[in-house]
């Protein structure tokens, strides 16, 4: 909501002030003769053309939707404040105390490439979906993650820095954006602002400060702060270890204690694997109890359920189901039948049953509407037989 928000904001104030022809408006964008805090927020608002607010607009969506999801609307919307507040300072004070005033600047890319700094340190491995064109006959898709991005642009703006020497300039103020996203990403991990759920730059690349070697059961050959999950199943990222060493000097020092998201994970893909039900289950409740759930993937939820499936457990069956239903999935839909067969033949209730059904999400594949029409039948047969059941009682 926040992203989007966000865009119509920009979009808004682009039509509202001349789309480009900002002359009247200047007092809107970051003048560099004078100290203006109001101009810090409403210059990362403004823009000089069509070509310039599109482009800002398309990568605020890609790092704003990634940031969102960690923080949730409000926390963002704060952010993203606190960001063009920073990045419009960095901008206009020293432009002012150290150069003779002359000029301007406006456009949101700078609070975008705070975006970038802190989506490279809190998402790394989250992938971008770019569509690519070689002249109008070879054109496709393609995921990149978003740490290449980060250095990509790095690069571009740097090396453009670099030839064209230290003076104000897009690419410079483009610099100095990332520069103000980096803090901002180091303070919220280290309060504790947000959940990253081990993937975190820094634990990705291996650093012991933010990820602990693994237990006493790994084998030498695995690195250093990975887990060993079984390849079936899918895995999640490896978090922080509780790991007692001895350092050279033999003095024993303890590691942070580990996620306990990753280690539930862990004991669950094992259980599931091994097809033990009871301990699975009990895995299973603890991803609940620590909000975990979300992050398990799709397959590990199915694997979970048919095995709950087989042994009869269709009470348990339901939890991981009504998990899978929520989700925007190919699977949703077969997870909404499964719930209703269970409401229908397990507990005897019709009324639940249809209102399952009824969730359902188009399109739908022939065989699914087909074995949603069966089950509707069967839900409104036993309603009636109820409702029937019912009348004699009364009569």
């Amino acid at each position: 909501m926040a992203t989007i928000g966000i865009i119509a904001a920009n979009t808004g104030l682009f039509l509202l002030t001349g789309m480009g022809e900002y002359g009247a408006h200047d007092w809107l964008i970051l003048e560099f003769d004078r100290i203006n805090p109001f101009q810090w927020v409403t210059s990362a608002f403004m823009h000089a053309s069509w070509s310039h607010l599109i482009g800002n607009m398309v990568f605020l969506w890609c790092f704003g939707l990634v940031i969102e999801g960690k923080l949730g609307w409000q926390r963002f919307s704060l952010l993203y404040l606190g960001l063009a507040l920073s990045d419009g300072a960095i901008g206009q004070i020293p432009m002012f105390m150290f150069s003779d005033g002359q000029g301007g600047a406006l456009g949101a890319s700078g609070v975008i490439f705070a975006l970038l700094a802190v989506a490279v340190i809190w998402a790394p491995q989250n992938d971008i979906h770019f569509f690519y064109m070689w002249s109008w006959f070879y054109c496709g898709t393609i995921d990149i993650p978003i740490s290449v991005v980060a250095i990509l642009y790095f690069a571009i703006e740097f090396l453009q820095v670099a030839w064209t020497g230290i003076q104000m300039s897009t690419p410079m103020l483009h610099l100095l954006g990332m520069s103000v996203g980096i803090p901002f990403a180091f303070l919220m991990l280290k309060h504790q602002l947000v959940d990253c759920e081990g993937w975190v730059l820094f634990s990705r690349l291996g650093f012991q400060t933010f990820i602990a070697s693994r237990e006493s059961d790994q084998s030498e050959d695995e690195p250093a702060g990975k887990c060993r999950v079984d390849a079936n199943l899918p895995s999640l990222p490896a978090a922080v270890e509780s790991h007692r060493y001895r350092n050279p000097n033999n003095v024993e020092s303890t590691r942070p204690a580990r996620d306990p998201c990753a280690t539930a994970f862990e004991s669950f893909t094992r259980a599931v694997h091994a097809n033990r039900i009871d301990e699975a289950i009990e895995s299973f409740a603890r991803l609940r109890e620590h909000s975990c759930v979300a992050a398990v993937p799709d397959a590990a939820l199915v694997a979970y359920a048919n095995q709950l499936l087989k042994a009869n457990r269709h009470a348990d069956r339901l939890l991981p189901l009504r998990f899978l239903s929520t989700r925007q999935s190919k699977v949703s839909n077969n997870a909404l039948l499964q719930i209703a067969l269970i409401e229908l033949r397990h507990n005897d209730d019709p009324h639940a049953a249809t209102k399952v059904l009824a969730k359902m999400k188009s399109p739908l594949t022939e065989q699914v509407a087909n074995a949603r029409k069966k089950l509707l039948r069967a839900a409104n047969a036993q309603l009636r037989e109820l409702k029937a059941g019912t009348t004699e009682s009364m009569s």
